[in-house]
C-alpha cells in the first residue's frame, strides 16, 4: 500500500513540475564578503519545494543585480542545488573632483548620489557625470565634460575622482525678436530675464543660455503683452543656436502679437444667497480697476478679481469664486469682461509645503501669501500669490500645485517648489555731467541677505564736484507686516565754489517707514538727523554767503505720498504720476522750517514710439521759528531742473559777486516729446524735443539794492538725443532760453551719460 502511496506522490511531482524547471532542495551562495547569504535570500522570495524555471531564473538574476550590490550575477541550477554566483560592487571610499576652479566642491557635491561609504556602480557614476554636466550647462559652460574615473583600494573600496574640464562660458551674444512691431527690440529685451553679454557684466549670471529660464522670459513677455492690450499675444518660437565655435548662443524670438484692444463696459453679476436682496451694486463697480475705454490690461483684471474676493470674503462669503468671462469683439478691437461671482467648492487649505528653498526662509515666502493654511480654498488668491513669489525675483523657477488630502477630499495641499538664484549684484559706472563733470559711481547690492529678504546697499558715487557715500538697510517685511522700513547712512560733500563761492558737507541718518494703500497709492514716513557745514567761502564771496558759515544741525520729520498710474516706471508711455513731499525740520536741532514739494507727470502715447509727456514741479519752504532759510536748503533752478540755464543760474544773484542765492520757492513745467529718429531700434536711439518753463521766489534777507532777482517766468525751448547705451542712457540736449534776464546764466549745451550699469 505504501508503494503505491509513493508511486502516486512521485507521478504527481512529475506531472506538476513543467518542462525543464527543477525542484529547489539547496540554495549555495558564493562570493560573499561583506553581505551575509541570509539578507541576499531576503530579496529572492524563494523558498525549498518550489518548482524554479529558466524563467524564474532569469528574475533571481534580474532581481540581484537591482539591488546595485553586485557588479556580476551567475545563477545556476544542478540537480536541486541553486548556486548564486556574485561578485560584489565595492564601496566608495571617497569622492574627489579635479578642474573645478568656477564651481567648490560643496557644490558639486549635492548634486551627486556617490558619497563615502555607498556602493559603486559605473551607471551611477556616468548618472552623476550627466547631473554635473548638466549643472554646468545651467550654469553657461556648454562645453564642460565631466568624466568619472575610479582608483582601487584594498578591501573592495575604490575612490570616485570627476575629472571635469569646464570650458570657457557660453553667453548670449545675440537676443533678436522678429514679428514685433509694437514694441522695438530694446524695449522687449528690458522684459526679459536672459540678457545678452557685455563686458559690465562679468558678475552676473543673466547672460548664459539655461531653458528654464528661456520658458520664464516667454512668460513674462506674454504678461507684458496682456498688459498693454495684445490679448491675442503668442510667442511663436525661441530658438537658441549655439555658434560653431562653441563660444555663444544667438537667440531668436518670434512673437505674434495680434491687434490691441480696449475694454468695453465691464460687469459684475452675482449669484450669491440673499446677496441680491441686500447687496449694494455701486460698491461693487467702486472695486473695478478699469473703466470702459481703456487699453486692456490683464493685471487689471487680476487686481479687479482679488478686491472682489477680498469684499464677499469680508461680508462672510468664504467660499467665494470671481471668475472673469470674456467676450472678444473682432470688428471694434474691443473686450467685454463680466466677472461671475459664485459660491465655490468648499475646500480648505490644508498645508502648504515650500520645497528648494535652501537659503531664503520659509516665513519670505509664505509671506507673499494672499492664502493661508486653514483659510477657505481661493484659486485667484492661489495664482496671485504664485506671481507675487516670482515678483520677489529671488527664484529662476516658482512652481505650485495642489494635491488634494488623502481621504479628506475637503481639504488640499499646496506644494510649492522653486530654485533659488542669485540675489546680489556689484554696480560699476562712469558717468558724465554738464555740471558735476566726469563722475565714477560704483555700488554692492544684496536683495536677500542670509535668506531673510532684506536688502543692503553699499554705495560711493564720485565725481568733480560731489562726493557721496551711502550705506542701507532695509525690511520689506518689518515685524512680519506688509510695512517696509529702512535705515540710510549718508555723507555728501558738494563743491559750489562755481555757482555761489562756498561748499558744504553734509552727514547722518535717515530711517523711514512705507506702505502701500493700494498698488498705485503709496505713503512714505522718514525722519532725518543730519550736521550740515557751509565751509571754504571764498574771501570775495557774497556776505549773504559769509553769513551762512558754520555747522548747523537738522532734525526733520517727512513724508511722501505718491500716486502712480504709469503702464512702466522705467519706459512709461502712458498714464500718470503725482507725489506731494512735506518735511518739517525743528523736533530738536538749530535749523527750523516747514518745505513742501509736488510733481505731477502726464504721459500720451501719440503713434509707435511716439510720447508726449507734460510735467508739472513745484515747492516752498518757510522758516520757522525766527529762523531764515539757510543756503544749502533752499532751491535751486536750472541744469536738470530747468533746461537752457546753469544749475543756480535762474534766481537772485548778488550784483558785487555774481554768487547764485537760491530762492524759497520755484515752480516749472515742461512739455516733451520723445520719437523715433528712423535708425534701426535695437540701436535705442531717440529724438527729442522739449519747452521747459520755471520761476524761482526769492530768499530770506534779500535786499534788492545789492541783488538781481525777478520772479518772472524764464523759457527754453530745445531738442535732445536719448541713447540706451550699453553704459546706461546718454541724454543731450541743446537748448535756448527765449525768456530769460540779462543777469541769468544760460547753458546751450547739455550732456548726462552712464550712472550705473
Amino acid at each position: 500500500m505504501k508503494k503505491i502511496v509513493s508511486f502516486s506522490l512521485l507521478v504527481s511531482s512529475v506531472l506538476s513540475t513543467p518542462a525543464g524547471a527543477e525542484i529547489l532542495k539547496n540554495v549555495s551562495i558564493e562570493g560573499t564578503h561583506r553581505f551575509e547569504p541570509a539578507s541576499i535570500m531576503q530579496n529572492l522570495n524563494i523558498k525549498q519545494g518550489q518548482n524554479l524555471t529558466p524563467y524564474e531564473l532569469d528574475n533571481i538574476t534580474k532581481t540581484l543585480f537591482d539591488t546595485k550590490l553586485f557588479s556580476d550575477v551567475d545563477v545556476r541550477m544542478n540537480k536541486g542545488t541553486l548556486t548564486i554566483q556574485v561578485q560584489e560592487n565595492p564601496i566608495v571610499r571617497e569622492v574627489y573632483f579635479e578642474g573645478n576652479d568656477k564651481m567648490d566642491d560643496d557644490v558639486l557635491k549635492t548634486e551627486i548620489e556617490l558619497k563615502p561609504r555607498t556602493v559603486y556602480t559605473a551607471s551611477t557614476a556616468q548618472s552623476d557625470a550627466d547631473r554635473l554636466l548638466t549643472l554646468y550647462k545651467r550654469s553657461g559652460r556648454f562645453g564642460a565634460s565631466v568624466t568619472p574615473k575610479i582608483i582601487k583600494k584594498d578591501q573592495n573600496r575604490v575612490d570616485v575622482i570627476f575629472e571635469i574640464e569646464e570650458g570657457a562660458k557660453t553667453t548670449i551674444e545675440k537676443i533678436s525678436f522678429t514679428g514685433n512691431s509694437r514694441f522695438d527690440d530694446g524695449t522687449l529685451k528690458d522684459v526679459l530675464v536672459t540678457k545678452e553679454n557685455a563686458w559690465y557684466r562679468f558678475f552676473a549670471s543673466t547672460d548664459t543660455y539655461d531653458p528654464d529660464r528661456l520658458n520664464y522670459d516667454k512668460e513674462m513677455l506674454r504678461r507684458f503683452y496682456l498688459k498693454h492690450g495684445y490679448v491675442d499675444f503668442k510667442v511663436v518660437n525661441a530658438a537658441a543656436e549655439l555658434l560653431p565655435d562653441k563660444t555663444g548662443f544667438t537667440l531668436t524670438i518670434d512673437v505674434d502679437e495680434g491687434d490691441r484692444y480696449r475694454f468695453s463696459q465691464p460687469q459684475i453679476k452675482v449669484s450669491l444667497p440673499a446677496y441680491a436682496q441686500r447687496g449694494n451694486k455701486e460698491e461693487l463697480v467702486k472695486l473695478l480697476s478699469f473703466e470702459k475705454g481703456e487699453w486692456f490690461n490683464a493685471e487689471k483684471i487680476d487686481s479687479t478679481v482679488e478686491q472682489l474676493t477680498d469684499k464677499f470674503a469680508n461680508e462672510g462669503y468664504a467660499f467665494v469664486e470671481v471668475t472673469p468671462e470674456f467676450t472678444k469683439n473682432e470688428k471694434d478691437k474691443t473686450i467685454q469682461v463680466v466677472f461671475r461671482v459664485q459660491e465655490g467648492e468648499k475646500v480648505f487649505v490644508n498645508k502648504i509645503n515650500i520645497h528648494g528653498n535652501s537659503r531664503t526662509q520659509d516665513k519670505v515666502i509664505r509671506r507673499e501669501f494672499k492664502i493661508k493654511e486653514g483659510d477657505a480654498f481661493n484659486a485667484s488668491k492661489l495664482r496671485r500669490s504664485q506671481q507675487k513669489v516670482e515678483d520677489l525675483d529671488y527664484f529662476e523657477k516658482v512652481d505650485f500645485k495642489t494635491t488634494p488630502v488623502y481621504g479628506d477630499m475637503s481639504k488640499t495641499d499646496v506644494d510649492v517648489t522653486v530654485r533659488e538664484k542669485s540675489t546680489g549684484s556689484f554696480n560699476v559706472g562712469v558717468g558724465w555731467s554738464s555740471y558735476d563733470g566726469m563722475l565714477f559711481e560704483t555700488g554692492i547690492v544684496e536683495r536677500n541677505i542670509l535668506g531673510t529678504g532684506n536688502i543692503i546697499n553699499l554705495n560711493a558715487m564720485l565725481s568733480q564736484k560731489e562726493t557721496q557715500y551711502v550705506a542701507g538697510l532695509t525690511n520689506p517685511y518689518f515685524l512680519d507686516l506688509p510695512l517696509l522700513a529702512g535705515l540710510e547712512i549718508f555723507r555728501t560733500t558738494r563743491d559750489n565754489s562755481d555757482s555761489s563761492s562756498y561748499s558744504y558737507t553734509s552727514y547722518g541718518a535717515t530711517t523711514r517707514f512705507g506702505w502701500n494703500y493700494t498698488d498705485a497709492l503709496r505713503q512714505t514716513v522718514r525722519y532725518t538727523l543730519r550736521r550740515d557745514d557751509v565751509n571754504d567761502i571764498d574771501s570775495d564771496a557774497s556776505i549773504y554767503i559769509k553769513e551762512q558759515e558754520g555747522q548747523t544741525t537738522v532734525s526733520l520729520i517727512g513724508q511722501d505720498i505718491s500716486y502712480d498710474k504709469r503702464d512702466s516706471r522705467i519706459n512709461p508711455t502712458e498714464g500718470y504720476y503725482l507725489n506731494l513731499g512735506t518735511d518739517y525740520a525743528g523736533i530738536g536741532g538749530d535749523t527750523k522750517f516747514f518745505r513742501v514739494t509736488a510733481t505731477a507727470i502726464q504721459y500720451f502715447s501719440l503713434a509707435d514710439d511716439v510720447v508726449l509727456s507734460l510735467r508739472g514741479d513745484g515747492g516752498h519752504i518757510w522758516g520757522t521759528g525766527g529762523k531764515d532759510v539757510r543756503i544749502n536748503n533752499r532751491f535751486f533752478l536750472g541744469d536738470y531742473s530747468l533746461r537752457g540755464f546753469e544749475y543756480g543760474g535762474v534766481g537772485a544773484r548778488d550784483r558785487a559777486t555774481d554768487d547764485a542765492l537760491g530762492g524759497n520757492w520755484y515752480v516749472t513745467a515742461s512739455t516733451e516729446l520723445v520719437f523715433p529718429l528712423g535708425l534701426p531700434r535695437e540701436i535705442g536711439i531717440k529724438g527729442k524735443t522739449f519747452v521747459d518753463a520755471g520761476m524761482i521766489g526769492k530768499p530770506d534777507g534779500y535786499d534788492e539794492k545789492y541783488m538781481d532777482y525777478s520772479s518772472g517766468v524764464r523759457v527754453a525751448a530745445g531738442v535732445g538725443i536719448l541713447w540706451q547705451s550699453p553704459m546706461g542712457m546718454i541724454n543731450l540736449d541743446f537748448s535756448l532760453p527765449v525768456v530769460k534776464e540779462s543777469y541769468d546764466k544760460t547753458q546751450v549745451f547739455r550732456l548726462n551719460f552712464g550712472k550705473g550699469f
